[in-house]
Parts: C-alpha cells; structure tokens; sequence
C-alpha cells in the first residue's frame, strides 16, 4: 500500500491488518530500510513498532498521522548523522 503524498516511506503488506513501514530511498530487500511495523488495531488506531528512528512504540489515530511521524523521524535521524557508540568505562581487575 503506497500513499500518495511526496513523503519517503512506503507501506508495504505483511498480513491483512499490518504492514511494514520502509524508507523509499534504501534498496528494497535491504533490512537498512525498515523504518517500522506497523498493525491497524481493533480500534481502528494504528500502532507503529519503530526499527530505525525513535524508539519503543506509538499509537495514531490515522494512518496520515502515522506517516507524517514516521518522515518526521526519518528525516531527523538523516540529518543527526550515525551516531558512536558511547565507551563503556573501564574497570581494572580486582586485586586479589
């Protein structure tokens, strides 16, 4: 299922209620281009599992929520960049 505003994600059908929301920019196939599962609750809310922007989950009310969130997100984590990792400080050995 596509949409038709200029936006850059695209939704794709994984069962009758949920698909998979994906970057239009990244290979199709490439796991890199998964921005988020998303499932049509029986509420009729959406609900959105973020991958690769944000994190943890989100409800919408419509789908066009869903997606403005989404390119809104996507175009944040293009403009932050790869982020490092944070160092783990180190700890000596116990003295025995």
């Amino acid at each position: 299922m596509e949409h038709d505003d200029p936006h850059p994600l695209v939704l794709t059908p994984v069962a009758d209620r949920s698909w998979r929301l994906s970057d239009r920019e990244v290979e199709p196939g490439d796991p890199a281009g998964l921005v988020a599962y998303v499932e049509r609750l029986d509420t009729g809310a959406y609900q959105a599992v973020w991958v690769s922007v944000g994190w943890g989950s989100a409800r919408f009310a419509s789908l066009e929520d869903l997606l403005h969130t989404g390119a809104e997100l996507l175009e944040q984590s293009r403009s932050l960049g790869a982020f490092k990792p944070a160092p783990i400080p180190h700890r000596p050995p116990e003295q025995a």
